[in-house]
């Protein structure tokens, strides 16, 4: 996401503000007890679990990833960066920022334009084989009209094999970043500057949620919960703060209104990025948390730790971060999982490289994770068969972050450093045939 890490902490900011009884609460997890056990995936898999039966998959099961659409050339692109630009460019670019720091990452399959039928048909092929049953596309909407929407419609859509996998769309409702690594002019590291839309009101939220309605619902293959098509929105107090409570509740009234009018039975609206206290009343389903790995390494994990442990916030996101949000939501929270997170390619290296001491803060507003592996990334799935296993109540169902994000390290494709093993490691978890048998590695 789409989002780079940049997004996310400031929309998470934001929603901090809104929600400040949430964020207190958190933070006084913080200075994590020093006292108390650190757990890590895999190795403590089974301890923290309990009952290794829990472990299993569930009955129903659906699997369902993030898409990132940056990597085909778009007029935004070409408007805002350069002819031909996508976020390729970045990645071919990105550089260690200290020894042993595993950059740049490089898709296996090469730069492949997902705008392309060709691409997905591959990546439709990955995704039966290893699991993913649902892909939901960022989707973004700028100027009065769609924009990076060319993967979805002219890649995805036309592929041979695009039954193979449901779909769905979050309405990624912040500004777009402009993403080339950039600096203040007093040297500091700066968020990148902004491209966002001049109107943003009731009835360009309208336009912009029915075109998704009446484009993309009424296809066979796209994702339905009790046969309601799933319809995501990124940030939910993004959107209250610029509509505000009782115009956003009436905006969902009249989504569902309009989605009847078309045959529908209703819309299922998911909360994919942050929650809102308001979830129920405005009329969210279910909630999740998009990437939870970057939240969990600032506020679990210990300040002093420069290089969060991928095994160790797994951990943290299994048996903290998931149980609280139960406990805390109005509304069904669905577990959240990531294969990783670096999103250096993003940013200029700190100034003065590598800080001396562990000084975390000193660099870019970025969290890197050590230690991703597929094992502790299988792990992390199981333990979120334990989750549901528990929770009856909750729909069955995994959200990955995600499925193809290059630029912020967490993608499910396969790499120079694991090949197929992030994909191996789902299917495994799912008890599916690997990967690296079915394309002889």
């Amino acid at each position: 996401m789409k989002k780079s890490l940049t997004v996310t902490r400031i929309l998470f900011f934001l929603m901090c503000l809104t929600a400040a009884s949430f964020t207190a609460s958190a933070q006084k997890k913080a200075g994590r007890d020093r006292q108390a056990p650190v757990y890590r995936l895999p190795d403590d898999l089974e301890t923290l679990v309990g009952d290794p039966a829990l472990l299993l998959k569930p009955e129903g099961l659906e699997v369902a990833a993030y898409v990132f659409p940056n990597y085909h050339a778009s007029a935004l692109h070409n408007k805002i960066y350069a002819p031909g630009w996508t976020e390729y460019n970045l990645i071919r670019s990105a550089r260690p920022w200290f020894e042993g720091h595993q950059q740049p990452r490089t898709p296996l399959l090469g730069e492949l334009d997902e705008s392309l039928p060709s691409t997905w048909e591959v990546y439709n092929k990955l995704c039966k084989q290893s699991g993913v049953d649902v892909l939901i596309w960022d989707w973004y909407w700028y100027d009065g009209k769609p924009c990076l929407h060319e993967a979805l419609e002219e890649g995805f859509l036309e592929a041979e094999n695009t039954d193979d996998v449901k779909f769905a769309c979050m309405w990624t409702n912040h500004p777009w970043y402009i993403l080339y690594p950039t600096k203040q002019t007093n040297g500091h590291n700066a968020y990148p500057p902004s491209f966002d839309s001049p109107d943003f009101s009731y009835d360009e939220a309208f336009r912009s949620l029915s075109y998704i309605i009446s484009r993309y619902c009424h296809l066979k293959n796209y994702w339905r919960i009790d046969d309601k098509p799933v319809v995501c929105i990124w940030d939910p107090n993004r959107l209250e703060q610029r509509l505000g409570l009782a115009e956003t509740k009436r905006l969902f009234r009249e989504l569902e209104a309009y989605a009847r009018t078309l045959g529908h039975k209703g819309l299922h609206y998911h909360s994919s990025g942050f929650y809102t206290p308001n979830s129920k009343e405005v009329g969210y389903s279910t909630a999740g948390s998009y990437n939870p790995f970057t939240w969990v390494a600032d506020y679990y994990q210990p300040q002093e730790v420069e290089l969060p442990d991928y095994g160790d916030v797994a951990a943290d996101v299994a048996v903290k971060l998931w149980p609280e949000h139960y406990d805390r939501f109005e509304i069904p929270y669905l577990p959240s999982l990531s294969p990783g997170w670096d999103s250096t390619p993003r940013y200029i290296e700190p100034v003065g490289g590598r800080p001396a001491s562990p000084e975390r803060r000193k660099w870019p507003s970025c969290v890197i994770l050590e230690n991703e592996n597929p094992a502790a990334f299988k792990a992390l799935v199981q333990a979120s068969f334990a989750y549901l296993n528990q929770r009856p109540d909750v729909p069955r169902i995994i959200t990955i972050a995600c499925f193809n994000e290059w630029s912020e390290g967490h993608y499910l494709l396969p790499d120079n450093r694991f090949g197929y093993g992030m994909l191996d490691a789902l299917a495994e978890a799912l008890g599916k045939e690997s990967n690296h048998n079915r394309h002889g590695r």
